[in-house]
């Protein structure tokens, strides 16, 4: 495993990638940094987050495009607004599945207090909980994945007061599901969620669907997922169950 090392002020030469200006982003209180982002946007940042994507195993770092709060970038980035990190083996014995069955419950209605409009917002889910979806091994074809970054990814960005282009980060992590515990992200410290579990459910669906981290905001995460789900039935069942929907409802 190679271990990443964050490139120093100004511009930064990453494999066959140039990036322009950036600077290290300062940790929790100040404490080492957290990461390495451009000052400004990126033209073309998909495509840019991409190709530094494919390069990971090599340099140890982990792409990500920044968004911030209600689109202002300076938080958290910038501001300092990172709660303490933690070391990402802390999250190997967190069991997503348990994890998610667990807000599935917490979620559902007990069936004395379900009615129609809650069974209608569920729809096609029932009270009990559908299981993980099965992994996925077909690709994005090259078409879409393109039409992905350059056209819709921009717009979701716009669409959440972002800018359409993004600044570049960098983060040194063994992989991109581990970034939020390296960086200390406090996206969840007003929701009482475990930042261990999230962890732990992004592995799982970086494992089975390929989705990694690229947009990470003050309170907001997007992912890009390469091999999404093509199967409406969890493993051992044969009823349709829309299961990896029903994953991503419960983590927002």
């Amino acid at each position: 495993m190679v271990t990443g090392r964050l490139p120093g002020e100004g511009p930064a030469q990453i494999g066959p990638v140039a990036l322009p200006t950036g600077k290290l982003i300062a940790g929790h209180l100040g404490r080492g940094h957290a990461a390495w982002a451009t000052v400004d946007p990126v033209p073309g940042s998909g495509r840019v987050w991409a190709a530094l994507s494919e390069l990971h195993p090599q340099t140890g770092l982990v792409p990500i495009q920044l968004d911030g709060f209600e689109g202002d970038t300076r938080r958290p980035w910038d501001s300092g607004d990172f709660i303490e990190p933690a070391d990402p083996r802390e999250a190997d014995g967190v069991d997503a599945g348990a994890v998610l069955r667990f807000n599935w419950r917490a979620w559902v209605p007990h069936v004395r207090h379900d009615d129609p409009e809650l069974v209608q917002v569920r729809a096609p889910f029932t009270l009990e909980w559908p299981g993980l979806a099965l992994p996925e091994g077909t690709l994005l074809t090259p078409g879409e994945r393109q039409h992905a970054l350059d056209v819709v990814l921009p717009q979701v960005r716009q669409a959440n007061m972002a800018t359409p282009q993004a600044r570049i980060g960098l983060v040194a992590a063994a992989r991109p599901a581990d970034v939020l515990l390296v960086i200390g992200w406090g996206g969840l410290v007003n929701c009482g969620q475990s930042l261990l579990e999230l962890t732990a459910v992004l592995r799982s669906w970086e494992d089975r669907f390929g989705a990694r981290l690229v947009d990470v905001a003050y309170a907001d995460l997007r992912l890009f997922v390469e091999r999404p789900p093509r199967t409406m039935e969890p493993p051992g069942s044969s009823r349709p169950s829309r299961s990896c929907s029903a994953e991503t409802a419960l983590t927002g």
